[in-house]
């Protein structure tokens, strides 16, 4: 008697089980599209849409990779794309054009055309409402999704900018030699063509090698930023910020160890003088991927920033 009283039971479990697996599948479908081709090469970009029958509010994120790294697949943080669907937004993680065989000029133009893709077109294929989207990025791809806001029209309802570098200094910058670069090693993989997709392994290698020999700046913009800074003033965010600018939430922590805690203040109480929507939000420890996957009150807070400016 024990003996199918346990069977039975078993059965019961798998089957609930089974339920439970099969209704995790259904929570979202997910879809790949190109939003660009340049002299062609497809540049793509995922979506996720929570199987609901009405149009989804849309978050678009940008990874981050110090422009040299990173990819769609690997830079949106599970944890952020799971609670975003959770709450009913549609998701679109987005590759862009990587440094050094693009420049950031071009990137920049990247940014902005996803979200241009999206509502011209987006609507045409997926259930999202294009009246309402909202860009958001860790790191360089925070610094893109900021870039969103002057360099698209109509531009996004919010913007999210995570540990994002928010100014460009030229001082105390002094390049590397750059005889270094025709030496076997990490900058081999640098070739005449465009990657917006490229092996995350080996692209790390070759960031942390530009870093180190103080390359990585000249091999994002193209051009020697010690010595240029009529140029550089171009890419400063404050240069092209003014009022009417979107509603902007900056994360950000107090001990970030890859881009300063000053900048997001400087950047904060300049949206304020600007008399931009703008929040600051302080967390202690992490950049960019780790904050988002050790700070679950960042990720709720950035919901919460979603439903007042996108609901």
């Amino acid at each position: 008697m024990n003996i199918i009283k346990n069977i039975i039971l078993a059965i019961i479990f798998a089957v609930i089980f089974a339920s439970s697996a099969f209704s995790q599948q259904q929570l979202y479908e997910e879809h790949v599209f190109v939003y660009k081709v340049v002299k062609g090469h497809e540049i793509k970009a995922n979506i996720f849409i929570p199987k609901t029958r009405h149009k989804h509010a849309v978050v678009v994120y940008f990874h981050g990779g110090g422009f040299i790294f990173g990819n769609r697949d690997e830079g949106l943080e599970i944890a952020l794309r799971d609670k975003l669907l959770a709450h009913d937004y549609a998701v679109v993680s987005a590759d862009y054009r990587l440094s050094p065989e693009t420049k950031l000029a071009e990137t920049i133009e990247d940014a902005g055309d996803v979200v241009t893709w999206l509502e011209e077109d987006g609507a045409k294929q997926y259930q999202i409402d294009i009246d309402n989207i909202a860009v958001a990025g860790g790191s360089a791809g925070g610094y893109l999704a900021l870039t969103t806001g002057y360099n698209v029209n109509p531009p996004p309802k919010a913007i999210i900018a995570i540990s994002a570098p928010t100014g460009f200094s030229n001082m105390s910058i002094q390049n590397g030699d750059e005889s270094i670069l025709k030496q076997h090693g990490p900058y081999d993989i640098v070739k005449d063509s465009i990657v917006s997709y490229g092996n995350y392994t080996s692209r790390v290698d070759l960031w942390k090698f530009l870093s180190k020999n103080r390359l990585a700046l000249l091999e994002i913009f193209g051009f020697d930023v010690s010595k240029d800074s009529v140029r550089l003033q171009n890419y400063r965010l404050t240069e092209h910020i003014k009022s009417g600018y979107p509603s902007t939430l900056v994360v950000h922590a107090k001990h970030d160890q890859l881009v300063g805690f000053s900048q997001a203040e400087e950047f904060y109480k300049f949206l304020k003088v600007k008399g931009v929507e703008s929040e600051l939000f302080v967390v202690e420890n992490g950049h960019a991927t780790e904050l988002i996957n050790n700070n679950p009150d960042a990720v709720n807070k950035i919901i919460r920033f979603l439903d007042i400016h996108l609901k």
